[in-house]
């Protein structure tokens, strides 16, 4: 009898999963594991990598994936450990000889995967977003150093794989000896949700679904997101899809091809072009940092430069994180990320913009601290932006300084969005 471990990684969903596909394809019983790994999870490090009210979004998420591997046949289990110190002795005990996971884009997460492949049959797939590197036409040593390049050398022989079914059954033998951990017993405090919120998230696949669904079709939001995708208040300005996809409830793949439909049953524009285009610098920032590893967590980023970089001030940097700085636009943006994990992409190009060319701070900080806060944060997509924004990234311009203030007038000129968060 052939027996897998199953390890859950940012792909927490049974549609459209390849390592799970593969694992029942080729096991007579598989076991599934999530890591709450103490790098990330402790709750009471300084600096905080999680926050709680990201941390609740992915328990929630955890508790629906249990519930349907259980309705299934299968079994999960949850450990606090380091994967790369607990998978051998899971295997073990449940006596088997490989482990499918899927494969990840950045620094530590790779450097796990190696770790685990000296000590044990560890089998990757791809899932994490809609491409893979061998779909690149270039080596990845070769990757454009920027979007613009990269975009029009991958779209010219783009080809989307199909999706993967979801399983109709699991078995597995083993008697679960964890269960999933309460926010309270991390040592993360109860979050309400804020009545100002763009949207009440929750996590799990059953809810990504159904607000791309209504975002998509119900609310016919994809026709103008070329229009509306710089807005600042309500849910529908933009898809708001990336909590769900930073985590894998939904896969890019899956979006990739909601779109399709969409433009195939209603309407092809520059809207639908624009998703998709969204979809492409996600995809860029990936690769960029499967090419570059642990540079884009580092102060001089990319860029071959020798030049000191700034450590700022920390009563500075405090007051920006807290919304109490000199801009009333700024503040409100921070306000809003402090209360909710979200931040519009308008608003996080603004305050970082703010943080490194006008207050003169470290970019690095500032990354970090999105870390913590961002509800759909992604380690690829949050330090590949700020390393654009920071001067040490993919940006072909050395200093993109955006004017707060023409900035403020243009997206927010009645001031609905600072009188909302700031009253």
């Amino acid at each position: 009898m052939k027996k897998g471990i199953v390890w859950f990684r940012n792909n927490l969903r049974l549609a459209d999963n390849e390592s799970l596909t593969r694992a029942l394809d080729e096991c007579d019983e598989v076991l599934c594991v999530y890591f709450l790994e103490p790098r990330i999870w402790n709750s009471m490090a300084e600096p905080s990598r999680m926050g709680s009210i990201r941390a609740k979004f992915i328990l929630e998420s955890l508790l629906e994936l249990e519930g349907d591997i259980q309705e299934l046949g299968g079994t999960m289990e949850f450990n606090q450990g380091r994967a790369v110190d607990e998978i051998p002795k899971l295997m073990e005990s449940f006596g088997a000889d490989r482990c499918y996971a899927q494969k990840e884009d950045a620094w530590e997460e790779t450097e796990q995967e190696h770790l685990l492949a000296v000590q044990i049959n560890l089998i990757l797939s791809g899932g994490r977003g809609i491409l893979e590197e061998s779909d690149l036409p270039f080596a990845l040593n070769d990757l454009p150093a920027v979007f613009s390049s990269f975009r029009r050398k991958v779209e010219k022989k783009m080809q989307i794989r199909s999706l993967f079914p979801p399983p109709r059954s699991m078995a597995c033998s083993w008697e679960t000896r964890t269960e999933l951990p309460s926010l309270t017993s991390l040592g993360f405090e109860e979050h309400s949700t804020d009545e100002r919120a763009v949207l009440d998230f929750r996590g799990g696949a059953k809810g990504g679904k159904k607000w791309m669904y209504q975002w998509i079709w119900e609310r016919d939001c994809l026709k103008e997101y070329k229009e509306t995708r710089n807005g600042m208040v309500g849910a529908d300005f933009s898809s708001k899809l990336s909590p769900w996809l930073s985590i894998g409830c939904i896969s890019a793949v899956e979006v990739y091809w909601e779109i399709k439909k969409y433009e195939s049953e209603r309407v092809a524009n520059e809207s639908t072009y624009w998703l998709l285009f969204e979809l492409l610098w996600r995809e860029f920032f990936r690769f960029v940092a499967r090419r570059y590893g642990a540079q884009i967590f580092q102060r001089n980023g990319i860029k071959d430069s020798d030049e000191k970089m700034t450590l700022g001030n920390p009563k500075t940097f405090q007051r920006w994180k807290e919304g109490r700085t000199p801009n009333s636009f700024v503040n409100a943006n921070m306000i809003e990320l402090a209360k909710t994990g979200w931040m519009s992409n308008r608003g996080r190009q603004n305050v970082a913009s703010y943080l490194v060319h006008d207050l003169g701070q470290d970019w690095l900080a500032g990354a970090r601290h999105f870390e913590e806060h961002l509800i759909d944060y992604d380690p690829c997509s949050n330090y590949g932006n700020w390393m654009y924004l920071g001067g040490v990234g993919n940006d072909p311009r050395p200093n993109r300084a955006f004017n707060l203030e023409k900035q403020a007038q243009y997206y927010d000129p009645d001031q609905e969005f600072r009188k909302l968060w700031l009253a």
